[in-house]
């Protein structure tokens, strides 16, 4: 998300108005089939209450998306709409178990948000695939996740290091990652990882420790980097932390396992401080991020929005005006579970 928390859906009104224009073209151009949108956010009365003073933290103005309850329903309408079978939803419980506004019964209340989106995803078993979520940082983070595989309910985990203000220079949380990504490895929990923690961020150094320290307690699973490691945008932290992966990639099959999505990635105004090159000499966003999805094989990135952050069909039109139809189709093919 854009800072520690969101990303305003407010920054993607003009580019969503302008593209639902090509959405009749781009039906014709995207082959309909069997196509999942790995990151979709549900949410219910509770989450919009915490979400509205979470937005007043930040001294943002809550959108009428942020004020909807949107369940189950909600998600398999839209993705009948583009022709989608299927979608990874997300619960919120890290939400209320962010620094950023103390909760009430704070684990009660983290255990009704993951209950919550196992009770939507039955409803559409074959459809909607449930993660659990947790601050990973919390004392109660280990127990949530064998409570969740106890269950049988639930299908990966969502991380969120911003949100949590997860800080992997610190040996300590790393250490407490580490048996985060262990438990969820051994119960062949799907893992997706909103990685980037900061603006001021650096992507190495980073990624590095995830790769080299983390990794290697996830290997019987599969780990997805949200937001192209990203969260908003694509600047040259998120490039130089591309650059590490599709290192990593190539390497050794073994590390196999590691997939990106590339939700929020479009508009690139979603990050702070992008420019727009305007020489041939600046660095150009679009140009530095084709590069690197051709380094790193669209076999290992997948679709995701973000949703509510942006329907499927206005973000296909983002992603083919930047990246091609031809690339965007080999995205949208990608299955990170044969």
């Amino acid at each position: 998300m854009l800072n520690q928390y969101f990303i305003s859906l407010n920054k993607l009104t003009i580019a969503v108005l302008f593209f639902s224009v090509c959405t009749i073209s781009l039906r014709a151009q995207v082959k309909q089939g069997n196509y999942t949108d790995y990151h979709v956010h549900l949410q219910d009365s509770a989450t919009v209450v915490l979400n509205d003073k979470m937005l007043k933290a930040i001294h943002q103005a809550p959108t009428k998306m942020d004020s909807l309850v949107l369940d189950a329903d909600t998600i398999t309408g839209r993705l009948d709409r583009a022709k989608f079978h299927s979608a990874f939803i997300l619960s919120n419980a890290y939400l209320f178990g962010s620094p950023l506004v103390p909760v009430a019964n704070e684990y009660d209340e983290v255990k009704k948000q993951n209950d919550w989106i196992a009770v939507q995803a039955e409803r559409y078993p074959d459809r909607l695939k449930p993660f659990l979520s947790v601050n990973p940082l919390k004392p109660y983070a280990l127990k949530e996740i064998q409570r969740c595989v106890n269950s049988k309910r639930f299908y990966g985990l969502k991380l969120h290091f911003a949100n949590s203000e997860v800080n992997l220079m610190s040996k300590a949380q790393v250490k407490q990652l580490q048996k985060v990504f262990a438990i969820a490895n051994k119960n062949h929990l799907v893992m997706l990882v909103h990685f980037r923690s900061g603006q001021k961020w650096d992507g190495l150094a980073n990624t590095r420790i995830l790769l080299h320290q983390l990794m290697p307690y996830a290997k019987n699973t599969k780990v997805i980097i949200a937001h192209m490691a990203g969260w908003g945008g694509y600047d040259k932290p998120m490039d130089a932390a591309l650059g590490a992966i599709s290192t990593y990639l190539h390497q050794n099959s073994s590390h196999h396992n590691l997939y990106l999505e590339v939700s929020a990635v479009f508009p690139l105004s979603l990050n702070e401080d992008y420019k727009p090159a305007k020489r041939k000499t600046d660095w150009d966003a679009v140009v530095a991020l084709k590069k690197r999805v051709a380094q790193i094989g669209t076999e290992h990135i997948a679709f995701g929005t973000d949703w509510p952050l942006i329907d499927i069909e206005p973000y296909i039109g983002l992603l083919t005006q930047a990246l091609g139809a031809a690339t965007v189709q080999q995205i949208l093919n990608t299955r990170v579970l044969k």
